[in-house]
């Protein structure tokens, strides 16, 4: 045996076989990337779960309106407490609207008829800016982001009805002083006082059903349109029957249609349509 016929070294046995593997791992990672590259295209769809909104705390707008139906029961009261003394005050408010016939005692109503006819012309005009207020909010819309939106009927409705309300009172009181001047420059201070007395009685006895219809109003909002109509068809015959009274007092020749006319056009319809858009732009500004 020669010198270098020798055992060959177990490292220089496992080389052929290193080699071959070493040889075979390209191509097998090459083949499996081909493979994946042949794959067709999936898509998809990724959901993800919505953030929670961030909700502002909103602070209580009911204290406002407390308020102001605090108020309005007890003026009903104190006028329940002064009709309970004295029923024939009814009696005296629909003689007052109805009759053009100059009585002796024309002036000699007592304070407490006089105070209780006052009382009742306070309630209807609350009554009717709560009525008020329901309409603007059944005829405008109430979000910022439409035209002639007034988003303080929703966020402050108490203060709201509290505008309609001084809306409403100051009607009364324009239409009494306008009633009472334009009676006297065309005829007479004694017919004047008669025509005022009239549209006092006629606001009184309409305050009896303007008071539930407001109350119905604020509590029951889904029924708005019917008590809107309600409301405005009692208002319509209350000013028919002391229009009339007014043309059986001041109107007694034919010319007289031409200035009735204009009276109903001055005293009767713009007044109204003024104290609505007067109540749509304070809200506005609330």
């Amino acid at each position: 045996m020669n010198p270098t016929d020798s055992i060959a070294p177990p490292h220089s046995i496992a080389a052929p076989d290193s080699i071959a593997a070493a040889n075979t791992a390209p191509a097998d990672s090459i083949a499996a990337a081909d493979s994946i590259a042949a794959l067709p295209k999936v898509y998809g769809i990724l959901l993800e779960a919505p953030q929670a909104p961030t909700v502002e705390s909103n602070p209580a707008t009911s204290t406002g309106m407390s308020y102001v139906l605090a108020g309005l029961f007890l003026l009903f009261c104190i006028i329940g407490l002064r009709f309970r003394n004295n029923r024939k005050y009814v009696t005296a408010l629909v003689r007052n609207l109805v009759e053009v016939r100059l009585r002796s005692n024309v002036f000699d109503e007592t304070v407490r008829e006089t105070s209780f006819l006052v009382l009742l012309n306070l309630l209807w005009s609350c009554s009717a800016g709560m009525i008020l207020c329901g309409l603007i909010e059944l005829t405008l819309p109430l979000t910022p982001f439409e035209s002639f939106g007034i988003p303080a009927l929703v966020t402050h409705p108490g203060l709201c009805t509290a505008v309609c309300i001084g809306l409403g009172i100051a009607y009364t009181c324009f239409m009494a002083l306008a009633y009472l001047t334009v009676g006297t420059v065309f005829y007479d201070g004694v017919h004047a006082r008669m025509w005022l007395k009239g549209f006092a009685a006629s606001q009184g006895l309409l305050s009896f059903l303007y008071f539930p219809l407001a109350l119905l109003l604020l509590f029951y909002p889904q029924w708005g349109v019917q008590l809107l109509w309600i409301a405005f068809g009692s208002l319509i015959l209350a000013k028919i029957i002391f229009i009339w009274k007014g043309f059986r007092i001041f109107f007694t020749q034919f010319s007289s249609w031409v200035l009735f006319l204009y009276y109903l056009c001055s005293l009767e319809i713009v007044p109204l349509i003024l104290t609505y858009w007067a109540a749509c732009q304070l809200c506005s500004l609330i």
